[in-house]
């Protein structure tokens, strides 16, 4: 059963691990041979975590902010050691003949850069961590519907799965989808017949125009349950369950949480998704 409802592994960036990392290379470095290597490495890896970021949420946030932030490693470097910059590079064999005097970094213009970085975090860093946190709930929503589902016999489909009826008022409906969304559970998109609660493995729900476009659990105001569950977090999975059954199963989750949110026992989420 594990076997058939393990998710595949995907790479999820430490903020303080590899920091701290890089500063201990960056002082062994230095102290032992005088080179900064290490701070370009870094740099660059910092550019490419964006970039893998910004491809897997369809989000542009992660590439502007960790590519400015390798920038500025870099950009630090260039201004402070400048002298030993050109020196490494004559150690890899380039040639470049210019002289401290003519250096076009300073701190000052690093200082410039670290203000506009500065500026965009504040901006942008709260919406890329609600989508870090929607991730991870997707993530454990499809562990949870997995959990009960013992077949793998057929296949993705790209139609809605028709999940049955619930009871509920408007009110109720309301609530359960502001506390799910204020718990970056869910992504809520509000139409005039009912209410799409998105989420996905891969792709952000920030980045959506449509609600089709990822998965969701649409709840209509008259109590009819929809489940949709998209091609790419299907393909997340490293078996092939059954497609009706796992749209069942998810359809079920939302309906047990739905009776906690109603019968006062929103901690029985909080429970479920933890575990």
């Amino acid at each position: 059963m594990t076997n058939h409802t393990a998710i595949k592994h995907q790479i999820n960036w430490n903020y303080w691990i590899p920091g701290l990392l890089f500063v201990l290379s960056l002082v062994i470095e230095d102290q032992a041979f005088g080179t900064y290597f290490s701070a370009w490495i870094y740099g660059l890896v910092l550019i490419l975590v964006g970039i893998l970021y910004s491809v897997r949420y369809k989000l542009y946030q992660p590439a502007l902010i960790m590519g400015l932030l390798g920038l500025a490693v870099w950009h630090y470097f260039l201004a402070s050691h400048f002298e030993d910059i050109i020196r490494m590079l004559h150690m890899m064999g380039i040639d470049l003949s210019i002289s401290s005097e003519d250096n076009p970094f300073s701190m000052f213009t690093w200082a410039i850069n670290a203000v506009i970085l500065a500026i965009l975090m504040a901006v942008f860093t709260p919406l890329i961590e609600k989508a870090f946190r929607l991730e991870r709930s997707a993530r454990k929503l499809f562990k949870l519907a997995a959990q009960t589902v013992y077949s793998v016999t057929n296949g993705f489909t790209s139609r809605p799965y028709s999940a049955g009826n619930a009871e509920y008022t408007h009110d109720e409906l309301i609530g359960f989808t502001n506390y799910l969304s204020g718990k970056s559970i869910v992504f809520p998109v509000y139409k005039e017949n009912g209410i799409y609660l998105t989420f996905s493995m891969r792709r952000s729900p920030y980045s959506i125009k449509e609600p089709t476009e990822i998965t969701y659990v649409y709840f209509d105001y008259e109590g009819k349950i929809t489940v949709h569950i998209s091609e790419i977090d299907y393909r997340r999975y490293k078996a092939q369950l059954s497609f009706d059954q796992l749209n069942e199963s998810m359809s079920n989750v939302f309906k047990r949480f739905l009776d906690h949110y109603k019968n006062n026992q929103e901690n029985r989420i909080n429970n479920e998704l933890s575990n």
